[in-house]
């Protein structure tokens, strides 16, 4: 299997990459959704939680709240601890699971304050007009990726997000963009197929069918999200930096 190489890439080529990390390494970044997420999602099924027509969830005993409040926690942090197993694929070094899941419950309250902020500023943006939210949304693109490689701290992540994304705004919204629409149609047969299984004749209600959807669609999608903002990290500091692979494998390495 040939090594993936630490180039300049087009829009399409970022795509074709992402789809690429997420096939090789899908197996240890689903490992770290399971534990982080999906552990807790069990938690919340058995505390009652499902998914009403309206979309909101609801739980019929506090162990099912705090199953899915974690669950939402350890998605965030699952998603930014696959980012190690993701850029693993570029640095061409074996994949730790467990590693990378220690790192990043580590860094929990980093993670945690880095997309508070950017989220809260995105959302700003988007209060005043479209375009300062999408703006902004880009702007924080990578986040979550020099955070965890480079190791550094939330507000420190922000402004390198910034700096990395600064004149390729327009190229990365046109590969993520392209990326949410291959996922969304994937995503969407998922769903389906788990429709067709839990059907009403197997005594599963439709806000347990939907609230189970969910949270498969959400432990699918972590690998893919923390693929999509690798490739993009990876590039721009190509492109700006002439990082390589040595580079690389030696800040991966440092993370502990």
């Amino acid at each position: 299997m040939a090594q993936l190489q630490l180039r300049p890439l087009g829009v399409g080529e970022i795509v074709d990459a992402t789809f690429t990390v997420y096939r090789r390494r899908f197996g240890p970044m689903f490992a770290i959704a399971v534990v982080l997420a999906g552990i807790p999602v069990l938690v919340s099924l058995v505390g009652g939680c499902s998914l009403e027509s309206g979309g909101s969830i609801t739980c019929t005993s506090p162990i099912g709240w705090l199953g899915a409040v974690v669950g939402v926690i350890g998605s965030v942090v699952a998603t930014v601890a696959a980012i190690l197993v993701a850029a693993e694929a570029y640095a061409d070094v074996p994949s730790d699971w467990r590693r990378a899941t220690r790192i990043g419950v580590r860094r929990t309250v980093a993670i945690i304050l880095a997309g508070i902020v950017a989220g809260v500023s995105t959302a700003i943006g988007f209060v005043l007009l479209i375009v300062p939210g999408v703006f902004l949304l880009v702007s924080f693109a990578v986040v979550w990726q020099a955070l965890i490689i480079e190791g550094i701290g939330p507000m420190d992540s922000i402004k390198r997000s910034w700096r990395l994304v600064e004149g390729e705004r327009w190229r990365v919204l046109g590969a993520g963009l392209l990326v949410i629409v291959l996922a969304v149609i994937v995503l969407g047969i998922v769903s389906t197929v788990i429709a067709l299984i839990l059907s009403p004749g197997l005594g599963v209600s439709d806000g347990m069918t939907g609230y189970l959807d969910l949270q498969v669609t959400n432990l699918l999608s972590i690998p893919l999200t923390a693929a999509l903002g690798t490739v993009i990290y990876l590039d721009l500091r190509v492109r700006k930096e002439s990082l390589s692979s040595d580079e690389l494998a030696a800040a991966l390495s440092a993370r502990g």
